[in-house]
């Protein structure tokens, strides 16, 4: 029934949509302007993209987690879900690790200078007016690149996020319809409810945020450079002053981590609890 509901949906745009109409989200505008004219329902919906499906997605983790378990067999050390994951959507996040190394270091690097330049045109009060013209151009170009450029990183890298929390979500479903009886005895509703609900759900924002753990370092190095041929050694001593607070960031991260585990043992138990008082209810009307 869910899949005749599912054939009856309009086909996604995005799946012919070209690269211009990629960047810049123009396939959204028919349902925009569907909506502008009546009220939306369930029938409005497009079909999810075949690279967004469960299916698709649990088989490509799933093939590459086997490969890991075949090098398990062969080699000393455990298999690693990280490195079948890095397997299986690697290559794409880094092509978006790219991109977002141009913007940080190419296109955010450059717009202060060429506002430098705009500001120094005035202060010397140069006659040549096109000097003043070119500088006001990169600031705007770099400002307009920038914006074409971030929103679909953003998508892209949030979509990772997505794909590789659907991919885990039906691991643990293929996993869960595989445990013996002894297993289910000692993996409770709670974990696994947790497991899709909470720490799964991680993943979204993780990938968002995860380029910045190499870019930020190489980015500090690069404007501290930048800066201190402007500024001079001052530079050095503001970008001292701001590296001290990472120790307390990492202790503060370290708190809310313990905070966190905390918490989720108190749900593992509390949906435990919930399943036996409905469990008992169901068998006394019975």
């Amino acid at each position: 029934m869910q899949s005749v509901k599912t054939n009856d949906l309009p086909e996604n745009p995005r799946e012919r949509a070209s690269v211009i109409s990629a960047l810049c989200f123009w396939y959204t505008l028919p349902i925009f302007f569907k909506g502008r004219k009546k009220t939306l329902d369930t029938k409005d919906l497009y079909k999810a993209l075949t690279v967004h499906k469960s299916e698709t997605l649990g088989n490509d983790m799933s093939a590459s987690w086997e490969q890991e378990l075949q090098r398990k067999s062969t080699s000393k050390k455990g298999p690693s879900l990280l490195k079948a994951t890095i397997r299986v959507f690697g290559c794409r996040y880094a092509l978006l690790g790219l991109v977002l190394l141009i913007l940080e270091l190419g296109l955010r690097a450059l717009q202060p200078l060429f506002l430098l330049g705009l500001i120094a045109y005035y202060s010397k009060g140069e006659d040549n007016i096109n000097t003043a013209y070119l500088y006001a151009a990169g600031v705007i170009l770099c400002s307009a690149i920038n914006v074409i450029i971030m929103h679909p990183y953003m998508l892209g890298t949030m979509h990772v996020g997505m794909k590789i929390r659907v991919a885990m979500c039906s691991m643990i479903y293929r996993k869960a319809l595989r445990l013996s009886r002894t297993a289910l005895g000692e993996t409770t509703a709670g974990q696994v409810v947790n497991l899709i609900s909470n720490d799964v759900g991680r993943l979204d924002l993780a990938m968002i945020f995860i380029h910045y753990l190499w870019l930020g370092p190489v980015e500090t190095i690069f404007i501290t450079y930048l800066m201190s041929i402007e500024i001079g050694v001052a530079a050095t001593f503001g970008v001292a002053f701001m590296l001290l607070f990472i120790p307390l960031q990492g202790w503060l991260g370290k708190k809310t981590s313990v905070l966190r585990l905390r918490t989720a043992l108190r749900t593992d138990e509390r949906v435990r609890m919930m399943n036996e008082i409905i469990s008992g209810i169901q068998v006394i009307k019975m």
